[in-house]
């Protein structure tokens, strides 16, 4: 994945995406499909937003 909302539009495996982004929600990413960057949520790769806690799923 690469993330044109980060600096320098660092590239990132999908567990590296998911974390770096956890606080991020907003920035567009896209996914290497073998010949170029397809546009792409976080959303898709699993991302999910937890609103209380700090961040973190309900104990």
């Amino acid at each position: 994945y690469k993330c044109d909302g980060c600096m320098g539009k660092p590239l990132f495996c999908t567990h590296c995406c998911r974390t770096a982004h956890s606080r991020m929600p907003f920035h567009r990413i896209s996914q290497w499909n073998g010949g170029f960057f397809e546009d792409t949520s976080l959303t898709k790769i699993g991302l999910e937003i937890h609103l209380g806690h700090a961040g973190e799923p309900c104990p």
